[in-house]
Order: structure tokens, then C-alpha cells, then sequence
């Protein structure tokens, strides 16, 4: 994405976060981002491909802040400290922030749900390589790198829409990291 496509999809977001997908217009959109109607128009050109746009944004943003934390740790547990914070415990405050928002988190549609699996898709391999180093423990309990990949994403879309406060979503999201730790056989105190 382009600069103005990010910055329209970022007000998207914001738009759909304070309306709601269903009643957040194009002209909404236009008013958040400072542009015109048309501008929008011309960068997406209907509201699927807002969607889009803005559920790509919106995980490409979160994405970036966990290859950035990424950089900045080496132990597993630190890692998944950071995946956790940007892919669970930010958007469900994102979504707790309004009473709306809480359609996007589901895609709203199958245009929405078909991006946020796409989205899924985009990480799914590097989330594996995190696991790569305990490939041999992860064999011997009958999985592998790649099916944690994908457990993570599951358990982490169930944690958003089970838990009601913050305190039971830590919870969970502690509960989720100490199921990781121990599947690998990493001593909790190496991270």
C-alpha cells in the first residue's frame, strides 16, 4: 500500500471503530481522513475494497510492531511477550474501545473474513520460524512449527472474543504464552 491508501484505511478504521462497519460511509471515511469523497472513490473504489484496504492496514501495522519488537529480543518468551501484546491484547482494547467495533474483529462480511485470513496467511510462516529451534520437541508431542503457527492464530481469536475484561484477558494471554513455553520444553526463565 501507498502512503494515501494507508492513510485512508487507517481513517477507515478509526471511521468504522466509531460507527460501526455497516453504518461508517464512504463520506465518513473521506471526513476522517481529510479528502475528499472522491479521493476515496479513486483509491478504493467501493466499500469491499475499503474493507480490505482497511483490515490489511490495520494487520500490516500490527505486523510491523512485532517485527520491530522482534529485533529488540532473542528469547522465545520475550517474543511471544511482544506477538501476544500486538495480535491480542491491542485489538481487543481496540475493540473494547466501542460498542460497534466489534463487527470488523468478525470481517463483518466474507469479503472482511476473507482478508483477515489472507492477513493470517501473511505472518503464518514467520510465527513458525520462532518454533524452527524446538522442531525436534515439537515432533516428539506430535506437532510441528507450523501447526503452533496456526494454533497460535486460533487460540488468539478465541481469547479476544471469550474475555470480557483486561485482567481475564491477560490471564488468558499468560495462559496461552506458559502452554507455548512448556510445548517446546524452553526453561520459562531463558524467556
Amino acid at each position: 500500500m501507498n502512503e494515501r491508501e494507508k492513510s485512508i484505511a487507517r481513517a477507515a478504521m478509526r471511521a468504522y471503530q466509531a460507527k460501526g462497519v455497516s453504518r461508517a460511509t464512504m463520506s465518513d471515511i473521506a471526513a476522517e481522513a481529510g479528502v475528499s469523497r472522491q479521493t476515496v472513490y479513486n483509491t478504493f473504489p467501493g466499500s469491499d475494497a475499503m474493507l480490505r484496504g482497511a483490515v490489511r492496514s490495520y494487520i500490516e501495522d500490527l505486523w510491523a510492531e512485532v517485527q520491530k519488537g522482534w529485533r529488540r529480543c532473542e528469547a522465545l518468551g520475550d517474543k511471544l511477550d511482544v506477538l501476544l501484546v500486538h495480535f491480542a491484547l491491542e485489538p481487543w482494547e481496540f475493540l473494547n474501545a466501542s460498542d460497534v467495533a466489534a463487527e470488523l474483529e468478525r470481517g463483518h462480511n466474507p469479503v472482511g473474513r476473507a482478508e483477515i485470513e489472507a492477513s493470517r496467511d501473511m505472518f503464518r510462516h514467520e510465527i513458525a520460524d520462532l518454533f524452527r529451534p524446538w522442531e525436534q520437541a515439537l515432533a516428539a508431542r506430535g506437532t510441528d512449527p507450523l501447526a503452533v503457527s496456526d494454533y497460535i492464530s486460533a487460540a488468539i481469536e478465541g481469547i479476544k472474543y471469550n474475555n470480557k475484561t483486561r485482567a481475564d484477558m491477560t490471564r488468558a494471554v499468560a495462559t496461552l504464552k506458559a502452554g507455548l513455553m512448556a510445548l517446546t520444553g524452553a526453561p520459562p526463565e531463558a524467556g
